[in-house]
């Protein structure tokens, strides 16, 4: 009896050293990244944004006033900053923020406020991509690049 016993035993340990070695080393998919992140940045009050541009998934990071482009692909996700509020001289604090999808766009808006010496300058306004990397910010009631409106 004793030996059944020892040997139940022994087959459950193995089986459960398998079960995590395998759970341990296996690769974690895009969307479990995705998910992990997404617990990750939870506390600080970030969200990840999915929308579909181009007919693939694109995943967005806006947090304190930038927004990144992250790629599940790699070994840990990758973030690559795409949009932040034109310069300021002095110091800032992200004071809004929020990402939209809308007529096939992403829609975001910043709003980065100078703080100190009176503060109320505000700079950032809405911007919007079609593939994540190539922003355009609304300015004067048309779109221009970004590159163009904050010149």
């Amino acid at each position: 009896m004793f030996r059944y016993v020892v040997i139940v035993w022994a087959m459950l340990a193995a089986g459960l050293a398998v079960f995590a070695g395998y759970s341990f080393f296996r690769k974690k998919s895009p969307e479990e990244k995705i998910e992990a992140l997404r617990r990750e940045v939870a506390p600080s009050g970030a969200v990840i944004f999915q929308a579909q541009l181009g007919g693939k998934q694109v995943s967005f990071l806006p947090k304190n006033c930038e927004v990144f482009v992250l790629d599940p692909t790699q070994d840990k996700v990758k973030r690559t900053k795409v949009l932040k509020p034109g310069f300021y001289l002095g110091f800032t604090a992200c004071t809004d923020q929020s990402i939209k999808e809308e007529g096939g766009y992403v829609v975001a808006y910043l709003a980065n406020r100078a703080i100190g010496a009176g503060g109320g300058n505000t700079s950032g306004g809405t911007y919007r991509t079609k593939d994540g990397f190539k922003w355009e910010k609304k300015f004067g009631g048309k779109w221009l690049p970004v590159e163009e409106a904050q010149a």
